[in-house]
């Protein structure tokens, strides 16, 4: 990896992690959610924050992008608060059987983080029914 692209990788896993820290999520939550290898603990999660990039395996890539396409999706739906974003993950709702979209989020299960993006990006759930 060239130094450029570690720079990048790098600065993608710090906002990553910030994401994730602005949802309040807990350390064993972040695990699952990134679905990181058993190798990493929680306690090498300040790494992933600050100079490490996060692994580049496909299933914690692709689990990188709907994290950053639901922090997306929040700022698109509410661009003059950031914090309803925030409010709206951790109220209950009735699209998910009044559970609230952070609970399901923390559970790490991929179908339950893609339902909340779904919800909130129409466009990615349109590409993905179209596939």
């Amino acid at each position: 990896m060239t130094e450029e692209n570690l720079a990048k990788a790098i600065e993608m896993s710090s906002n990553v992690m910030s994401i994730l820290d602005s949802w309040k999520l807990s350390g064993d939550e972040i695990l699952k959610v990134l679905s990181l290898p058993d190798d990493v603990k929680v306690r090498h999660l300040g790494q992933f924050r600050k100079n490490k990039p996060l692994p580049n395996s496909p299933l914690v890539v692709e689990r990188i992008r709907h994290v950053i396409g639901i922090a997306n999706a929040l700022r698109t739906s509410y661009p003059t608060n950031p914090q309803m974003g925030t409010f709206w993950l951790n109220n209950k709702t009735r699209r998910f059987n009044n559970q609230k979209p952070i609970d399901l989020i923390a559970t790490g299960e991929l179908e339950s983080i893609v339902d909340v993006r779904k919800h909130l990006d129409c466009a990615y759930d349109w590409f993905t029914d179209e596939n």
